[in-house]
């Protein structure tokens, strides 16, 4: 029973790094995506094909940055319910669907937003002088549609996550309080349709999950916390 412990105990050390690099790329993308969205697009559609069309690069690069995002924080929620399965593995794998689902639709629904727009400014002038307008003006409204089911996925994940560190005490207790703040807000994105506040407050959050985890992970306490037994 001894070497059966010490051998497990060993694999979790040996791919502790790929862990740590995960959850601090995890947490340094959320923090660039966060300063990405803070740039405020223009109300108007009109405005909105006017500046696409002079900033595709861009809206190209941040496109690209959110499924770059995406691409690392989908595995990173499996770490997190790595480190927080022993209270409750059943709820841990629980957040992991909702939190990888969340951020894979709202990753999807940015991206068709912005492919969207640069897709009208590529097609050139429309037969109709509003045609381009009033399509930019759809896709507009639609993109609160195609990102409302991922920021609420993934609230749900998040608050989850938080309530399972409150309980294992893995993570400080400050850690689990903002995981459960970034969670909340990403439940009431219904309450204030057409604003991107909550989604602001629920990225910082998941940025500094990022980090927390990186960081407890570096300390080894995770590790030795969480040794499965199963001899």
């Amino acid at each position: 029973m001894g070497c059966d412990v010490k051998s497990e105990l060993a694999v979790r050390v040996d791919r502790k790094i790929p862990l740590v690099v995960l959850a601090f790329l995890s947490g340094i993308l959320s923090l660039l995506f966060l300063l990405g969205s803070l740039q405020p697009p223009p109300v108007s559609p009109a405005q909105q094909l006017l500046f696409a069309a002079s900033h595709r690069g861009a809206y190209g690069l941040f496109a690209s940055l959110v499924l770059t995002w995406s691409v690392f924080s989908i595995p990173f929620a499996g770490t997190l319910a790595t480190l927080l399965r022993a209270k409750n593995g059943t709820l841990a794998s629980s957040a992991q669907l909702l939190v990888a689902s969340g951020v894979l639709l709202l990753s999807f629904g940015i991206y068709m937003h912005i492919g969207a727009l640069l897709s009208i400014v590529a097609a050139g002038a429309p037969p109709h002088v509003a045609g381009a307008t009033y399509q930019a003006a759809i896709w507009s409204s639609l993109g609160f549609y195609l990102t409302d089911p991922g920021l609420m996925a993934w609230g749900l994940g998040q608050f989850l996550f938080g309530w399972l560190a409150w309980r294992s005490k893995v993570f400080p207790n400050w850690v689990a309080v903002v995981g459960m703040i970034g969670g909340v807000a990403g439940l009431l994105t219904l309450a204030v349709y057409q604003t991107g506040a909550l989604a602001i407050v629920q990225i910082l959050c998941f940025a500094i999950w990022g980090f927390a985890s990186g960081f407890s992970l570096l300390r080894g306490r995770v590790v030795l916390a969480h040794v499965d037994v199963e001899v």
